[in-house]
């Protein structure tokens, strides 16, 4: 409560200085007939209907989502965003950050081919700075750990879209999710100057490092304490943790995660 009371938006409210920027919205959400209808019919799918809207980029797509499985298709999606010159920049939970690792061990497997497709490709950064969890610890507002929930994707700094939907199969095929569409130029610029301005402070950039035999080895880099370091391992991880997340990616479940 206290962390609530003396937050940035709890002084705007108080005097009443919150901006209220106004637009087109259209809200879109998966119908509740959607549980009893079989898993392939797109009719029933609300993605179907957001799709067009990252398609039709022609510069820019921000991606956040916390659980993110993209599959074979959706990584042929991206390439195709990428091969016409679009930027394709997603910040996804990092093994550390996620509170569900078996969801992980089925994006885990896309990783490289999405930095191969052009993808560039972030995973938040679980631990936080020293003011941070000092902040944390004396009651104040701060943070001992980091996890993304935010669901969004901007395209072109022109269209914003906030909801319920992670791009993993869970969501778009078995769950029954609801979002909003803005034609929002300054808030989609807003947004997406926000993630320019501090992805390289609160995640890991993942980078493909290749030997003399072509081989891919995932590097990860990102600050700590201020200073820029490089890991060829999940950061913040233990083997036993890496080694039970690689273990599920044998697992054939990719359907329920």
């Amino acid at each position: 409560m206290q962390r609530l009371q003396h937050s940035t938006l709890a002084d705007n409210l108080r005097n009443d200085s919150v901006e209220f920027i106004w637009g087109k919205g259209t809200v879109y959400a998966d119908p509740p007939e959607k549980l009893s209808e079989s898993t392939g019919d797109t009719g029933y799918q609300m993605w179907a209907q957001l799709k067009p809207y990252m398609a039709s980029a022609q510069q820019e797509v921000i991606i956040l989502s916390p659980y993110f499985v993209p599959g074979k298709s959706g990584v042929a999606f991206l390439r195709q965003l990428t091969d016409r010159g679009v930027r394709v920049r997603i910040l996804t939970n990092s093994l550390a950050s996620t509170d569900v690792g078996i969801v992980h061990a089925g994006y885990s497997r896309y990783r490289k081919d999405l930095l191969r497709a052009g993808v560039e490709l972030y995973e938040l950064n679980q631990v936080t700075s020293k003011e941070d969890r000092r902040a944390y610890s004396s009651g104040k507002v701060g943070r001992a750990r980091s996890s993304l929930h935010a669901k969004s994707f901007v395209v072109d700094r022109k269209t914003v879209f906030i909801g319920s939907l992670n791009l993993d199969a869970r969501s778009v095929v078995q769950n029954t999710e609801i979002g909003v569409i803005m034609d929002t130029p300054a808030i989609a610029r807003e947004m997406a100057q926000n993630f320019d301005q501090r992805i390289d402070e609160v995640a890991f950039r993942l980078s493909l490092d290749n030997d003399e035999y072509g081989y891919g080895s995932l590097r990860w880099q990102g600050r700590v304490d201020g200073e820029t370091e490089t890991f060829d391992a999940d950061p913040n991880t233990s083997f036993w943790r890496r080694f039970g997340v690689g273990f599920m990616r044998l697992l054939p479940i990719e359907s329920q995660i």
